[in-house]
């Protein structure tokens, strides 16, 4: 046999507390806890928690019903497109059948240009990456 409860009736407790009548020095002792609590906000970036004193005091005390605010959310702002410079070795000449062709000159000026960026592993087993020579010494190393 299982206890029910009558219809109507639940084991909540849906009662807000009635605030208590605080003395001098506990009010004091809060203040202090107060300034502790919204410092420790500050600190953590939730700016939009901190509480008055007189909300502290219900919060302490149980019978803080908190504010409810929706936040603005920010949209991110559209990525920029870079402009990159002509490089000749890139263009090519298409063919009839829809693929692309490169004559000899522009191949091996292809092959120049890349003698020119070496491939190293990133730093800490890391994907391969093209290094200019200049950069070639702090590559894959945390500078």
């Amino acid at each position: 046999m299982t206890m029910s409860i009558a219809r109507g009736l639940t084991t909540l407790n849906t009662k807000v507390p009635k605030r208590k009548i605080l003395s001098v020095k506990q009010r004091d002792n809060l203040k202090v806890e107060h300034k502790a609590y919204n410092k420790r906000l500050r600190q953590q970036h939730l700016n939009h928690l901190q509480m008055t004193f007189e909300e502290y005091i219900d919060y302490t005390q149980g019978c803080f019903i908190p504010r409810s605010t929706n936040q603005v959310i920010k949209k991110a702002p559209m990525p920029k497109v870079r402009e990159t410079q002509f490089v000749p070795s890139i263009t090519t000449k298409s063919i009839p059948s829809g693929g692309t062709k490169r004559d000899w000159k522009e191949q091996q000026e292809r092959i120049e240009i890349s003698k020119q960026y070496p491939i190293v592993p990133a730093y800490n087993k890391g994907p391969y990456m093209v290094v200019s020579k200049e950069d070639l010494k702090t590559a894959g190393k945390k500078v």
